[in-house]
């Protein structure tokens, strides 16, 4: 092995902070090197593991959290100062965190993807059993398959980089032009995924429970089927998930709570071990002082002072404990009390007078109104909301990138707009997620239905007869659903095409098609002569 890739692995191991097991500590190989790496069975397993740990921290500072911000419409252009730009669509690509952050994250967790790819398809026989070797080496395509998706979602065509580059002299090996997206899907994401999702287990054991499975790599096929339209074929990859027993949580407001962390419904997630920093990409929340021996709760505010604030527009989208919109003149909608009677994603999106807190303390208590610092709503989140930092208080939570109502939703889409639509299927299956809701509803009945509304009343299904009433349904549920997680708002508005409305709708600009995908770094445009900047955004 050339003294660069051993260099670059190693440097994934000293960034890896305890992804699964502190694996630094339990580490029975000494140092390694040109001489000792890949030569031993449990290499195979420490390469996967390196993998892994670029997903700990996918963007430069806040950029996923400037990406929901400001695109999707979900929170308020008030507050957090970062976001500002993302509203009026003013951000230079010289400068913005988002554009270059994703891109550099996504090609570094790339580049050791592909050099511990290398150095285990090297490992011999004598070494590795077959099996294992392609357990780990289905780990690490996945990853890389993972960030290809991700980055193509972002940018477009990228280029294609499927080996490591053993002379970074060699214009040739680094300076690559940019492939077709459909191209890094047949030749790079495709093969990567069915290989993964051939080799990798079922299930690992449960300290391992953020470790790649078949389920993920089904899952992921699901969406990128979706995404490339071939939908008979989403449907498929979606039903082998649901062969692997996952199950939803009953509670529609713990699925991202960090004591649910590896529950039945998560299929895929980030971890981060203890003695892990505190910061996230995705974080809304940090620790208030009550005063004396109170204790302190979690607000909606950052450790900078600045507020995640989500928009009116999402607050009002929420439907009412009937399934109306709140403008449909339901007799359950009132504005002065309007968290009450909502879908209860609503409460376990949103911190309520319903909600009882634990304080640092340990005190009881309902959430108070004077608590909360969304001046523009009158709402704070309490989705995806961390302990912050102080008197050794710190719940780190792991960032969920698969769930299986995402599944679900995706094969519904699938059903609803393939050639031969079966929108019965389609019904079925957006109407797995509402469920969960409404039972909650049903287990919890005087906090969320009123007296004398009858059952079926409450959150009743969606009625899919159409396309259009497909695409409704569908916006819906994905929205209240999936606030908060990854950038799957972002994505679906991009698929469905619906971006140029709903972004420029809540920013108040005017949308031009070179939105449609972010530009290319404009420091990857410096250094690479086979590259110019994409058209509308300069050189």
């Amino acid at each position: 092995m050339k003294k660069s890739i051993i260099y670059i692995f190693l440097l994934a191991l000293i960034g890896l902070n305890s992804c699964m097991d502190n694996f630094l500590e339990r580490n029975p190989f000494g140092d390694l090197d040109e001489k000792t790496f890949f030569t031993q069975k449990a290499h195979a397993d420490l390469a996967a593991t390196a993998c892994y740990s670029t997903l700990q921290k996918m963007n430069a500072h806040w950029a996923d959290a400037q990406l929901e911000l400001g695109m999707t419409g979900d929170f308020s252009p008030s507050g957090f100062k970062d976001a500002q730009a993302f509203y009026t669509a003013s951000f230079n690509p010289n400068e913005a965190n988002l554009v270059n952050g994703i891109w550099r994250r996504g090609y570094e967790g790339i580049a050791i993807c592909n050099n511990n790819i290398e150095g285990v398809e090297s490992m011999g026989s004598d070494i590795i059993d077959e099996a294992t070797k392609n357990k780990h080496l289905a780990e690490m395509k996945f990853i890389r398959a993972f960030w290809y998706f991700r980055l193509i979602r972002f940018y477009g065509d990228i280029p294609l980089r499927s080996s490591i580059v053993t002379d970074p002299s060699n214009k040739e090996q680094v300076m690559l032009p940019l492939t077709a997206k459909e191209t890094i899907i047949s030749d790079m994401i495709l093969p990567d995924l069915q290989f993964a999702a051939k080799n990798l287990p079922s299930s690992w054991e449960s300290k391992h429970h953020n470790r790649a499975t078949q389920g993920a790599a089904y899952a992921t096929l699901t969406e990128l089927y979706v995404y490339t339209k071939e939908y008979d074929k989403a449907i498929a990859a979606g039903l082998e998930v649901e062969k692997l027993g996952y199950k939803m949580i009953e509670n529609p407001g713990y699925v991202l709570r960090v004591d649910y962390e590896g529950s039945s419904e998560i299929i895929f997630s980030v971890g981060y071990g203890v003695g892990n920093e505190t910061y996230r990409e995705y974080y809304y929340g940090t620790t208030e002082d009550l005063g004396g021996n109170l204790g302190r709760i979690m607000r909606g505010d950052t450790y900078s002072g600045d507020y995640f604030n989500a928009s009116r527009d999402f607050i009002d989208f929420f439907q009412t404990i009937d399934g109306k919109s709140i403008n449909d003149n339901s007799p359950y909608f009132d504005k002065t009390v309007e968290w009450k009677y909502r879908d209860p994603r609503f409460d376990g999106t949103f911190f309520t007078i319903m909600d009882e807190i634990t304080t640092t303390s340990g005190v009881t208590m309902n959430w108070k109104p004077e608590w909360l610092v969304n001046g523009d709503t009158g709402y704070d989140i309490q989705k995806r909301g961390v302990y912050y930092g102080d008197n050794n208080w710190n719940r780190r939570v792991d960032n969920t990138l698969i769930r299986l109502p995402r599944v679900y939703l995706l094969m519904a889409e699938a059903y609803a707009l393939k050639s031969s639509p079966d929108y019965a299927k389609a019904n079925t299956y957006v109407n797995k997620t509402r469920a969960r809701a409404r039972d909650f509803a049903f287990n919890n009945r005087d906090k969320y239905i009123p007296a004398g509304m009858t059952d079926v009343e409450v959150l009743p299904d969606f009625k899919i007869t159409s396309k259009e009433s497909a695409m409704v349904a569908l916006n819906y549920e994905n929205r209240v659903e999936f606030f908060t997680e990854d950038c799957y708002r972002y994505f679906d508005l991009k698929r469905w095409g619906t971006l140029s409305t709903e972004w420029p709708r809540v920013g108040g600009f005017q949308w031009n098609e070179k939105f449609k995908d972010f530009p290319i770094p404009s420091n990857e445009i410096a250094n690479n002569d086979n590259i110019t900047q994409k058209a509308g955004w300069g050189s």
